[in-house]
């Protein structure tokens, strides 16, 4: 039996910016194993799953996108290999075989078993658009579909009274009120992400040279690096808070040079302990305690960001603006973000009808 887990395949993910061609391994061990003639050449299943992670790296995909492929596909070019089954030949017992296959190796959870399914499907579609095979019967039966998540969302009023609440603190001179209502302000009415936020540095604060001339007119703009760099603009209320946020570092003796983070940590309860930035697992704690000590409720900082989304599509503004504000890299993204808000949960309870 060909294992795409052992000798060494798949030890070395890249080299020299690409997927290693181990072809003349794999085939030595195919000569040795099999001696009867092929339908399908098996032999090129190996390089044609290196193509196929390539052009999923050259298409821009993640290196953990990237790996959960690999990891798929490698199992199920394993078990092409040990059944003899051709991929244009998956039909319907072959593919119950293959969940069976993946439970003997410790597949066993129904998300695993779909995202392996998609991955199949993904990679089969490329051998057709390869001419490597012409059709399988696998591409005629329905995708699997991870089921979606529902959306967690901070409600606009218990937006309003957090802010109110860390406001009133931060009026008060206290340093970690200052810094946690300017975060908040940032995510909730920015959408950034808390990476992007951990990443701001005051060279990304761009404020208007003239003063605004109402509390929702644009005082500046933030630049979002990263990704899906990006001008996000913000109001009167984040550029009070940003100033004071910078006044509070000043008097910390804390850098507020350009390229100084926004957010300063801390390294123990007392707060004597500071720490120059807040990456972004520290933002997400904070954002926790915060929200769990005012609201009662552990929101987390995605539950900002959408809440500032939500924000922006209530105002009417369209929705190619508020992809590419949000940082999205297409229209699918928002249209994915919409099916999730919209989704709700159905009771599976039978009710009686009344005649």
């Amino acid at each position: 039996m060909l294992s795409f887990n052992k000798n060494g395949f798949f030890e070395e993910i890249f080299m020299d910016g690409n997927f290693v061609n181990h072809q003349s391994v794999v085939s030595e061990i195919i000569n040795k194993d099999f001696f009867y003639p092929e339908t399908f050449a098996f032999s090129k299943l190996s390089p044609l799953l290196i193509r196929f992670l390539n052009q999923l790296k050259k298409s821009g995909k993640s290196i953990n996108t990237i790996s959960a492929y690999r990891n798929d596909l490698s199992l199920f070019c394993e078990f092409l290999i040990e059944k003899q089954i051709s991929p244009d030949n998956y039909s319907y017992p072959a593919q119950e075989n293959w969940l069976h296959f993946l439970k003997e190796n410790g597949r066993h959870s129904q998300s695993s078993m779909r995202r392996a399914q998609m991955s199949v499907r993904t990679f089969i579609h490329f051998l057709v658009s390869e001419k490597i095979i012409t059709n399988s019967p696998f591409l005629d039966i329905k995708s699997p579909k991870q089921p979606a998540p529902a959306l967690l969302t901070v409600t606009h009023e218990k937006y309003l009274s957090l802010c109110r609440t860390l406001k009133q603190l931060a009026i008060n001179k206290d340093e970690k009120a200052i810094r946690d209502w300017t975060l908040i302000l940032i995510l909730g009415e920015c959408g950034l992400k808390a990476s992007e936020a951990s990443n701001l540095t005051w060279g990304d604060v761009w404020p208007e040279l003239e003063e605004p001339t109402s509390e929702n007119s644009i005082a500046g703009c933030l630049k979002v690096t990263g990704n899906n760099e990006r001008l996000v603009p913000y109001n009167l209320e984040v550029s009070r808070a940003l100033n004071m946020l910078k006044e509070t570092r000043e008097q910390m003796s804390l850098s507020t040079s350009l390229d100084s983070k926004l957010f300063f940590g801390y390294l123990n309860v007392s707060r004597k302990t500071r720490t120059n930035f807040l990456h972004r697992h520290g933002i997400k704690f904070v954002i926790y305690e915060v929200c769990t000590e005012i609201l009662g409720i552990p929101y987390n900082s995605e539950s900002l960001r959408n809440h500032a989304i939500l924000r922006w599509l209530s105002k009417g503004m369209d929705n190619e603006k508020v992809a590419n504000l949000a940082g999205y890299s297409s229209l699918n993204s928002l249209e994915r973000f919409l099916n999730s808000k919209e989704r709700k949960k159905v009771s599976t309870r039978k009710t009686k009808s009344t005649k």
